[in-house]
């Protein structure tokens, strides 16, 4: 089955390039489709549909818009399944040979609500589950078509563009032995990453200094041989000249990457905790952005890359907080939806800011040390527990708020407050 579909579907869709807005549509409605999603291999498809779409010429822009379509329809045919069948569902032959799938995702769903949905669309095993069991649980309508339209608006980037950027980056020139120090670098990355994981999963009491250390120790890495990897900056810099960055959708999201988005997000995320008197996870946000200012001197990292840095602990503080009681592969599904926020935010630092890829890999760096590191000091202390209600509920919605408060207009007060900064001495009279 696996071999047919990723191997003679492929072959037909290369011969039939016209078809393959309606094949991403497609392969993203089964992924999110009940039964169909946990049986197909919609990643692996997905992958190489969005890879031929890239280098086939079809829009970036376009390739989003047919992933979400699919996604939002799949999830809402799988929510209609669970809303008519309800428990008879349970007598279906894959899920009377695997009760457990339905067990998981009702246990995910009742434990996380909304946020179940969405985090769910991000992993794997229970995607196509979750909106079978929101219907099932007969969950009101218009909540569950708010948020399946929210996770699509977030899932579709993260999953379309490895494959349409690597189909478009084939047909790219790049400079000689790019290709060797881009993957001894993503090489170099994904060993530091498994190490991350590895120490935090230990759960000693010196995990997160060590895990800390280690990104602390990529940041000085990637900052000494910044010049080594000329190559690799040129080469991206180069695919970054080709995309449309004045279009409309980075148009729409620049305001995100602005030093307004972090200032806005810290506001609430700090009334929340002092409204709640989470006074030591507040204690916690300050070191993180304190020792985090700190790296960014040291460092010399430029403009773009320390508002990223900022935005990405300000974002990973509201997932950590919201699990803490949780166990480590629990906390790690959460913590891992910072991901397709860090992507968005990396976009749109490189296509419409122009900024470094080295600057963006330090960014992230930089913000998984100074997060660790502040983890470390504050709970040799003492625990930080989740806040209490209803702070603990609103927390994964701050990032979604300040975003969607500067989308709606915030950001044009940013003049405003960059010539409260400058002083009065920037005002000259004629």
């Amino acid at each position: 089955m696996d071999n047919l579909l990723t191997g003679s579907l492929l072959e037909w869709l290369g011969d039939h390039r016209q078809w393959l807005g309606l094949a991403i549509f497609l392969i993203a409605l089964l992924e999110s489709l009940a039964i169909a999603g946990l049986v197909i291999p919609g990643v692996v498809l997905l992958l190489a549909v969005t890879a031929m779409a890239g280098g086939g010429g079809m829009s970036f822009a376009a390739a989003l818009a047919w992933a979400f379509c699919g996604a939002v329809l799949g999830d809402l045919l799988s929510f209609a399944l669970g809303r008519t069948l309800h428990q008879d569902i349970r007598r279906i032959g894959l899920f009377r040979r695997h009760p457990q799938w339905i067990a998981r995702g009702e246990a995910f769903f009742r434990r996380y609500g909304l946020l179940g949905i969405f985090i769910g669309r991000f992993v794997g095993p229970i995607r196509p589950i979750i909106p079978m069991v929101a219907g099932m649980l007969d969950m009101p309508t218009l909540r569950f078509v708010a948020i399946n339209l929210l996770s699509a608006l977030a899932w579709a980037p993260v999953y379309v563009t490895p494959g349409f950027v690597a189909g478009r980056a084939i047909k790219w020139p790049v400079p000689e032995f790019f290709w060797q120090q881009a993957l001894t670098l993503l090489g170099l990355l994904a060993a530091l990453l498994l190490a991350v994981v590895v120490i935090l999963r230990a759960q000693k009491r010196w995990s997160n200094l060590l895990a800390g250390a280690a990104c602390l120790g990529g940041l000085a890495g990637i900052t000494l041989t910044t010049g080594h990897l000329a190559v690799v900056q040129q080469g991206v810099s180069y695919w970054v000249s080709r995309a449309d960055g004045h279009g409309l959708i980075y148009q729409v999201l620049t305001p995100l990457v602005s030093g307004f988005f972090p200032l806005l997000l810290f506001g609430l995320l700090a009334a929340t905790l002092a409204a709640s008197r989470a006074w030591l996870a507040l204690i916690f946000t300050l070191l993180a952005l304190i020792l985090a200012a700190l790296m960014v001197i040291a460092s010399g990292a430029s403009g773009p890359a320390s508002i990223m840095a900022f935005s990405l602990i300000l974002i990973a503080i509201t997932a950590l907080l919201k699990n803490r009681p949780h166990t480590f592969w629990t906390r790690a599904v959460f913590m891992s939806g910072v991901a397709p926020a860090g992507i968005v935010l990396g976009a749109l630092n490189l296509v419409a800011l122009n900024a470094s890829i080295l600057a963006l890999v330090s960014a992230f760096l930089l913000a998984g040390s100074a997060l660790l590191l502040a983890l470390w000091m504050v709970e040799r202390a003492q625990p930080i527990l989740d806040p209490p209600a209803p702070a603990s509920r609103l927390l994964l919605w701050l990032p979604l708020i300040a975003a969607l408060g500067l989308l709606s207009g915030l950001h044009y007060l940013q003049p405003f407050i960059d010539l409260a900064q400058a002083g009065p001495g920037v005002i000259q009279v004629e």
